[in-house]
C-alpha cells in the first residue's frame, strides 16, 4: 500500500517522509501491512508481532509460535476455533439434533396428554350412565385404581 519498505508505519513517519499520506492532525495512527509483515524476518518475542501473526493466520506456523510464548493468544485460537471452523459446525449439528429431539419428545407428551385427556372424559361420561367399572377399565385401558380417581374427582 505504501511505498516503503516497513510493514508498520506511524503517521509522524509517514508525515516526515511522506507528505502526501497526511490523515489528521494530532491523532497517531498506524499502517500494518500484512504482505509485507509475512515477508518479514519479524521478532516473534515482541508482543505486537505475535498478534499480527495471529490476526493474518491464526493457524500458520507464526501463530503457533506466538501461542506458545503468548497464553492470551493461546485462548483466543481457543475462542477462534469454537467460532469458526469444524468445532463450531460440530456445536451447530449438536445443537440442531438437541432440537429435533426435544420437538419430538414434546410433541409426543403433547399427544400422550392429549390421549390421556380424551379417555378421561370418556370413562367420566361412561361412570355418568352408571357403566359398570369392569367395562369401563376395558373399554379404556386405564387401570382400576385410575378409574376410581376418576370417579372421586367428579
Amino acid at each position: 500500500m505504501l511505498g516503503f519498505e516497513e510493514y508498520i508505519s506511524e503517521t509522524e513517519i509517514v508525515l516526515k517522509e511522506h507528505r502526501d499520506y497526511e490523515m489528521l492532525k494530532n491523532m497517531k495512527w498506524y499502517f500494518i501491512e500484512l504482505p509485507k509483515f509475512r515477508n518479514a524476518q519479524v521478532d516473534m518475542n515482541d508482543k505486537l508481532n505475535q498478534w499480527l501473526a495471529f490476526i493474518d493466520d491464526y493457524k500458520g506456523e507464526r501463530a503457533k509460535m506466538a501461542e506458545e510464548k503468548n497464553d492470551v493468544i493461546k485462548k483466543a485460537k481457543v475462542e477462534m476455533n469454537y467460532l469458526t471452523g469444524e468445532e463450531a459446525e460440530r456445536r451447530l449439528q449438536w445443537l440442531r439434533e438437541k432440537w429435533e429431539m426435544d420437538y419430538n419428545s414434546d410433541i409426543g407428551q403433547a399427544k400422550r396428554e392429549g390421549k390421556k385427556e380424551g379417555k378421561i372424559e370418556i370413562v367420566k361420561n361412561l361412570l355418568k350412565l352408571n357403566m359398570p367399572i369392569e367395562q369401563i377399565i376395558k373399554a379404556s385401558s386405564l387401570t382400576e385404581k385410575e378409574v376410581q380417581e376418576i370417579k372421586k374427582s367428579m
